[in-house]
């Protein structure tokens, strides 16, 4: 006799055994009770065979069910007597993804379908809509649905068209006009793709991998399609691959940032609906960026805690007057630039050498300081010295030359400090001997000497020079700035004046900096200064600042400065070497960012509001009271 047959002769038998209990509520007794197999042998008497269910449940088993099931423990029983024989052989165990999959795409069905929020025009003047008419023309497309926890699936993806308003409905956005608009609430999954969709958990994952762990999009793809496919292959009659790649990583990457930037400023994502996928965004992640340099940092700059800022009070427990500290510093994640000096302009493309702008620069000598037009095949003018200086060039890619770099700088009897040039590594410097007519590459040691001549070159592309970061002593990274030629200290000045500009900024007290004693000179007499002091961290000044450097000493000395000591004497009251510390998460995003054009660039370095959300809920577990300023004057 088949469950079914027995089943339907219980309830014949007795039919009041499940009258008053919900369709629900019998599928959750189902599902718990499976789960409680062992359980429910453990307690049984040792000579019970393990292969019959008992006739009974344990008090404790039918309490439980009871309440998960919201059903009396009477009904608990009836529902055993009818349902043990099911439950003991398993339950319902049913594989419906590959049934979806075998009998379903054949008859134009899957298992996840994703349809528009609604089958009604949403345009609030629609004749439809106010008619009370559902959308019926629609067209279906197959698509893969990547999820967290089934793995790569097929789903059907269904877009309905008002043939009044002309809009098409989509999964995630609606389309009129050849634009884009995305729906206020999204579902949760994403189209990355025009056939895949990833749902929100996978793209979460991939963020946080990206934030921890300074994962690619290329290992969150492999992560992907190795861990967390199960396996899965792409069936042989099915055209879209079953396989994550690096544009669906990114793709879902910034559509749920953005989409998650909207919400936070009550706005509504539009992007074309027409042209290439990897240009769809670009627009709105440049706008975006825009808003974040001009406002994202806007509460974090006046952010203050137990750790970044100490208050002190009068006799009557008045706040009087409070010190805070920040930490300038620079870290080396760069992105390719024009190879104009200090060009701020982006390239158009990330193999280019020249934004717009300077775009004429490609038909001019590539050494610095000659304006002469190239010769054809080359990347130097005529002049014999450039000539072999390309030559050289080209060598110095070769093998057998990167050995005898190799071998002379073995033989080089004094060691140098290459870390303290000032120049762009993106300069080549050569140097030609007027005797032998050959070029050679200049090394740090070289002097000037007769019949030399010092050539500095730029053949490939230029980088930024370096991130400046202003970081709380707390780790709230308070700004960012790209330094576009060197991290020239005005420049920095600059940066510190601009970030603490407005009538609601709140300067700090000290500012801690690895080259304050120039800072200090350049401010003196700039009255945003009054009242800020300059020092230099306790590492940096006892590692790298001459002793014998009287204004350094004297003016940027830690210990000169009273506020910075602790109540008790007892170490110091600021954490100055916070900046290295994030430099050091920071600037492991150097491998993955460093081909990015601009607007990504700085669109994926937003991370950092993602870090300092996270720091902030930490400081506030610790007890650090994070907080925001209300206004300037409050000691002003």
């Amino acid at each position: 006799m088949t469950v079914f047959n027995h089943l339907l002769r219980h309830l014949e038998q007795e039919p009041g055994t499940i009258s008053n209990t919900s369709l629900t509520s019998l599928f959750q007794f189902i599902t718990l009770a499976t789960r409680l197999k062992n359980d429910i042998i453990l307690v049984e008497p040792s000579l019970s065979p393990t292969s019959d269910p008992p006739f009974v449940l344990s008090p404790a088993v039918t309490v439980f069910l009871s309440a998960g099931c919201s059903i009396s423990p009477a009904e608990v029983n009836d529902a055993w007597s009818l349902l043990k024989d099911v439950i003991w052989s398993g339950g319902i165990t049913v594989d419906v993804g590959r049934l979806w999959e075998t009998h379903g795409t054949q008859r134009g069905l899957a298992e996840y379908l994703l349809y528009p929020p609604s089958h009604s025009c949403l345009h609030p003047d629609c004749q439809h809509r106010t008619k009370g008419m559902t959308l019926k023309k629609a067209a279906q497309t197959y698509v893969v649905l990547f999820t967290m926890t089934k793995g790569p699936c097929i789903a059907k993806s269904v877009h309905l068209y008002c043939q009044t308003c002309g809009i098409d409905y989509h999964h995630n956005y609606s389309v009129f006009k050849g634009e884009r608009t995305y729906y206020e609430h999204q579902p949760d999954s994403v189209q990355a793709a025009d056939h895949v969709f990833i749902e929100k958990s996978v793209i979460e994952l991939f963020r946080t991998a990206m934030d921890f762990s300074w994962t690619s999009a290329t290992n969150c793809a492999k992560l992907y399609n190795l861990c967390l496919s199960h396996g899965k292959q792409t069936p042989a009659d099915f055209k879209v691959k079953f396989e994550l790649s690096v544009e669906h990583v990114w793709d879902g990457y910034v559509i749920t940032s953005l989409l998650e930037d909207c919400e936070r400023r009550m706005n509504t994502l539009v992007a074309p609906h027409t042209g290439e996928q990897r240009d769809r965004f670009t627009e709105a992640m440049i706008a975006r960026n825009r808003h974040i340099q001009l406002y994202g940092y806007e509460q974090v700059r006046r952010h203050y805690c137990n750790r970044c800022t100490s208050m002190y009070k009068d006799e009557q427990g008045v706040v009087t007057h409070k010190v805070s500290a920040v930490v300038v510093d620079g870290v080396t994640v760069g992105h390719p630039c024009c190879a104009v000096y200090n060009c701020h302009t982006p390239l158009s493309n990330n193999h280019h050498h020249f934004c717009h702008l300077h775009s004429g620069q490609n038909d001019k000598c590539v050494i610095i300081g000659c304006d002469l037009p190239i010769v054809r095949g080359r990347r130097t003018c005529s002049t014999l010295e450039h000539r072999q200086v390309e030559d050289t060039h080209e060598l110095r890619g070769q093998s057998r030359f990167q050995l005898q770099e190799r071998l002379a700088r073995a033989r080089t009897t004094i060691a140098t400090n290459t870390s303290l040039t000032d120049d762009p590594p993106d300069e080549e410097e050569y140097e030609f001997n007027e005797n032998t007519r050959r070029a050679l590459p200049a090394t740090s040691s070289s002097q000037d000497r007769p019949g030399r001549k010092k050539f500095r070159a730029v053949f490939g592309r230029r980088r930024t020079h370096n991130e400046q970061l202003i970081v709380a002593p707390c780790g709230m990274i308070i700004a960012r700035r790209t330094f576009f030629g060197a991290e020239g200290v005005a420049s920095v000045k600059q940066f510190i004046k601009e970030v603490y500009a407005g009538e609601d900024a709140v300067k700090p007290n000290h500012i801690f900096f690895d080259n304050n004693c120039t800072l200090a000179k350049l401010a003196m007499g700039d009255p945003f200064f009054d009242n800020i002091g300059l020092s230099v961290d306790v590492f940096h000044f006892k590692c790298k600042h001459s002793q014998t450097d009287t204004f350094c000493q004297e003016n940027c000395n830690p210990e000169a400065f009273p506020e910075l000591h602790r109540d008790d004497g007892k170490g110091w009251r600021f954490n100055s070497s916070v900046a290295e510390q994030t430099n050091n998460w920071f600037g492991k995003y150097h491998p993955i960012a460093r081909e990015m054009l601009a607007h990504k660039f700085n669109f994926f370095c937003e991370l950092i509001l993602r870090r300092n959300h996270r720091t902030e809920e930490k400081l506030g577990k610790d007890g650090h009271n994070p907080r925001i300023w209300p206004c300037q004057q409050v000691f002003e």
